[in-house]
């Protein structure tokens, strides 16, 4: 079962184990690797795309649940941290670009794969969504109620930031349906905000916070980011605090990542922004967080989010990150089909002409792994901060235990993990790194699989170092 280490050299060896030799747990890897644990399927000739496209959709699926992703490829401002702006807001494409999605949804309610099931959320991100104007909220979420087959507790989330985002839109999405309000606040510190690029201040942005919980229509989570410029481990806790004090029914919190030769990372070299902490540095805001959180009553439904209470379910990353059916709507979103992954067209023009045609703009395809049932498997269990060897093997007659031992033995010793007779836990520790973690797990299955042909990768998505 150990026979996966004679395939890795010192290299593999440091990107799965991290260091071995250090006790700190702010060290026990470089840096994040990855912003999501993944092995990426075979990608399917451009040639062949749509035929094999057209073939998946109308197979009779045997699925019974999905979530939904709508794309919103627009925002007012393009944040300095962000890997995911696409277009600046422009009137005229955004309402062209509304038509042409909610036909796409519309298109869709005759077609097995969508007709299939049941829906369980629909996630409305971007960019951002909030750049739509209410009547185009409107337009778009009576297309989502009206053609997709909801779930009678489905959960529909809209993300936005406060910007723009006025009583006439908020109306909108609560009349319509929606009844989850995912806000991208970053951080409430004025300072920490104009340094990424962010429009309100601190304290417009608790205002619009406490309008919407004290509305009482939909559930209120924000997303907050540590490890920002002028953003010290105390600023990120009173954060949390305020967002406690106003009420909010959960929060995501997200390891700053700093992208190379992104907008931040140019700005940093060139002295224009200030430099933000290492990835070790970063490891105190986590624990301060983490007990922080736990002190004051919070649960956790994953690894980077809290909650207080039950109204935030956040079934959609909950589910997505265990490998449901995914489908996609809109430029630039990826979906999944049971054997395929998908991404449509991100460039918004050839998105609306091939509409125009009545085409779904799929942009390319790429097959399902092999293993990618056990591999969404450990992923969502991982999320969850609990990996279930015993469920493993009754689903995939497989002993993990085993095969992870050189590797899970290692994380204990050094305080990342728990290790029992049917369950692996991550400790606070671990929680840090867990993308890292559940990378290496899907790097060993993967390595094991090709006989040492897989080559582990890194992303370079932490230029802080």
């Amino acid at each position: 079962m150990q026979s996966w280490l004679r395939y890795i050299d010192d290299d593999k060896r440091r990107l799965i184990f991290g260091n071995e030799n250090t006790a700190e747990p702010a060290k026990a890897y470089d840096k994040k690797r990855t912003v999501h644990a993944g092995i990426r399927g075979r990608g399917v000739d451009a040639d062949k795309t749509m035929s094999v496209w057209q073939t998946e959709t109308g197979r009779r699926p045997s699925f019974k649940d999905a979530c939904v992703y709508i794309n919103i490829p627009f925002c007012q401002t393009k944040c300095t941290y962000c890997g995911f702006f696409k277009n600046l807001s422009d009137a005229a494409l955004i309402d062209d670009y509304t038509e042409s999605l909610t036909g796409e949804i519309r298109s869709a309610k005759d077609s097995p794969l969508y007709s299939h099931g049941k829906v369980r959320a629909v996630y409305i991100g971007g960019g951002t969504p909030g750049t739509l104007s209410a009547r185009q909220i409107e337009s778009l979420l009576k297309a989502v109620g009206e053609s997709l087959p909801l779930s009678n507790d489905c959960e529909i989330t809209f993300e936005t930031r406060t910007y723009q985002f006025g009583d006439d839109k908020i109306k909108a999405c609560i009349e319509n349906g929606v009844n989850r309000f995912s806000l991208g606040v970053q951080s409430f510190d004025t300072k920490a905000r104009r340094a990424i690029g962010r429009v309100d201040s601190g304290e417009k942005v608790m205002e619009m916070v406490h309008k919407l919980t004290e509305l009482k229509e939909a559930c209120v989570s924000l997303d907050f980011i540590f490890g920002l410029p002028h953003q010290p481990v105390e600023t990120f806790l009173n954060d949390i605090q305020t967002a406690d004090c106003l009420g909010i029914d959960g929060m995501a919190l997200y390891q700053l990542n700093v992208f190379e030769g992104g907008k931040m990372d140019e700005g940093i070299k060139s002295g224009k922004t200030e430099a933000v902490p290492e990835t070790a540095r970063q490891y105190e805001y986590h624990t301060a967080a983490y007990e922080m959180l736990t002190d004051m009553g919070y649960s956790q439904l994953s690894m980077s989010h809290w909650v207080n209470g039950t109204l935030d379910r956040s079934i959609y990353n909950r589910f997505t990150k265990s490998g449901c059916i995914l489908h996609a709507f809109g430029a630039g979103a990826g979906g999944r089909t049971e054997n395929y992954g998908y991404f449509i067209h991100p460039a918004v023009t050839p998105y609306n002409m091939m509409r125009a045609k009545g085409v779904k703009p799929v942009m390319g395809l790429s097959e399902k792994n092999l293993m990618s049932g056990l591999y969404e498997f450990i992923n969502g269990q991982m999320d969850t901060g609990i990996l279930r060897f015993d469920s493993a093997e009754r689903l995939f007659g497989l002993e993990l235990k085993s095969i992870f031992k050189p590797l899970t033995d290692s994380w204990e010793k050094r305080g990342l993990a728990s290790v029992g007779d049917k369950t692996m836990k991550l400790l606070p520790a671990g929680q840090f790194w867990y993308v890292n973690m559940t990378q290496a797990l899907l790097d060993i299955l993967e390595i094991m699989h090709s006989k040492g042909v897989y080559e582990p990768s890194v992303d370079k998505i932490a230029a802080q170092g």
